[in-house]
């Protein structure tokens, strides 16, 4: 049972939105050989919402011209020197905010785009519901993909199973979930320093996903709002496997789909519902990407690996990238 526990304010209900936009919001975009005309797009939507963007580039092969449109504006541009994951990425970026004074993170994708006015609603969520007494560990934004128009689904442990539901909208403005997606969600400085960043071992995938079942594991809860929309695209493209629709990646995120699901299938504070779902989630990736998706042979060989270092609980980048 999830409690509801007193505590004090993380959000400064008090300060204005404008000051907040100046010194208190930081948000952190990691880049990896960007779609140069989508991330001007994300660049300008995010200029008008938060004082200070840092761009954190994870050895793209355009980083120059990634650079050049960050250095537009009043930004600052971080160049790694290799790519040591988007966790790594999303933590160098979120040090460098918090270093800076930044009381609140906004972690972004490199294609996501915000609504007008998303990153005041927010924070205006945060306030009220920490007023309530709710230990708010994030919040986001609803997303609609940019590949097939639908809004996202969210998901919840119930039990010993995961549930998928689909929420109308015009029904529901507030949901609370187990985990948001990284991109667009607002989580409070203070919280970072206490659950703790990113998991790096994950490398890229259930990054988010391992986030907030350990904030929730620690009594912090998230909530996703149905009130603005953002756009946001989940994969290189879509497969249909009986009637059902697939994201696909690339294969070498295969190798780390397979390995992350049983490496947090392992850990205490995931709730049993999701260690279960994490396990069951295995046998059919090898099915769907291995019969029904293209280059099924290097998947195979990728996935095979994976399975192999989470059974031995081995973290970081793949062997065979």
């Amino acid at each position: 049972m999830r409690r509801e526990n007193s505590a004090p304010l993380h959000c400064r209900s008090e300060r204005t939105l404008s000051t907040l936009m100046n010194h208190e919001i930081c948000a952190v975009v990691v880049t990896y050989n960007s779609d140069i005309a989508v991330f001007r797009d994300v660049m300008a939507a995010l200029h008008e919402q938060v004082g200070r963007i840092v761009v954190v580039d994870n050895h793209s092969r355009n980083a120059a011209e990634i650079g050049g449109v960050v250095r537009k504006g009043p930004h600052e541009f971080l160049e790694l020197s290799e790519n040591m994951g988007l966790a790594h990425a999303q933590n160098v970026g979120i040090s460098h905010g918090i270093g800076q004074g930044a009381k609140y993170i906004l972690l972004m994708d490199q294609d996501t785009i915000l609504p007008e006015g998303s990153v005041n609603h927010l924070h205006d969520i945060c306030v009220k519901l920490e007023h309530e007494g709710v230990w708010v560990g994030a919040v986001a934004n609803a997303y609609r993909d940019t590949q097939d128009g639908q809004i996202n689904a969210i998901w919840r442990g119930d039990g010993r199973r995961v549930v998928r539901q689909h929420v109308d909208p015009e029904k529901e403005k507030l949901v609370e979930v187990d985990f948001l997606i990284a991109s667009g969600s607002l989580i409070p400085a203070r919280i970072l320093q206490k659950i703790g960043l990113m998991d790096e071992s994950l490398f890229i995938d259930l990054v988010d996903v391992e986030w907030g079942l350990r904030a929730m594991a620690r009594g912090y809860r998230s909530f996703i709002s149905f009130e603005k929309i953002m756009s946001h695209s989940l994969g290189n493209g879509r497969i249909n496997v009986l009637g059902r629709v697939i994201s696909l990646h690339s294969p070498f995120r295969n190798y780390y789909m397979v390995r992350n699901s049983i490496i947090l299938a392992r850990r205490k504070y995931i709730p049993v519902s999701w260690r279960i779902y994490f396990l069951r989630r295995v046998i059919p990736f090898f099915v769907i990407f291995g019969f029904f998706a293209d280059r099924k042979m290097s998947r195979i060989r990728f996935m095979v690996r994976g399975a192999m270092d989470g059974v031995l609980n081995r973290g970081g980048r793949s062997p065979l990238n």
